[in-house]
């Protein structure tokens, strides 16, 4: 009992953290074309719609693999703490995280891609320009999407 009111614990803190600090610079929460960096590109209404639909959509999509990813890690975790580890069983598990790590990096190459083609050639230069020189988000650091 005790060790399953504190792995939900772990479980509400580990979801909490990844929603906090899941995408940076999302015109919403997650991930997208920064707030930073849309809001020197002048875009139309009818492009911001469009690319909060395709980040509705792209949260969908991954939403259930962060969730898997958070559970594959907390297993991880708990091989890691058996007073003898087995070292098949981690490093199979931790190919899953890997697996699961890369659907969310394609998926994301994917939307990120998606949006960059709305955007008029001019916008486009603009943010490539952006990216060069403040790292991605439009901001001092780069989010794990680089969009």
């Amino acid at each position: 009992m005790k060790k399953s009111i504190v792995l939900s614990l772990f479980l509400i803190l580990a979801v909490s953290n990844a929603w906090a600090f899941g995408g940076g610079c999302g015109m919403g929460p997650g991930f997208g074309m920064g707030m930073y960096s849309a809001a020197g590109l002048n875009l139309t209404a009818d492009q911001k719609a469009k690319i909060e639909a395709k980040q509705e959509a792209f949260q969908e999509q991954i939403n259930p693999l962060r969730d898997q990813l958070v559970s594959k890690r907390l297993e991880l975790k708990d091989l890691w703490a058996k007073a003898a580890p087995d070292q098949a069983q981690i490093i199979a598990k931790q190919k899953e995280i890997q697996d699961i790590q890369s659907q969310i990096q394609e998926k994301s190459t994917e939307f990120r891609l998606e949006c960059r083609q709305l955007l008029t050639p001019e916008q486009q230069e603009k943010y490539a320009s952006t990216i060069a020189q403040k790292g991605g988000c439009g901001g001092g650091h780069r989010n794990r999407q680089g969009w």
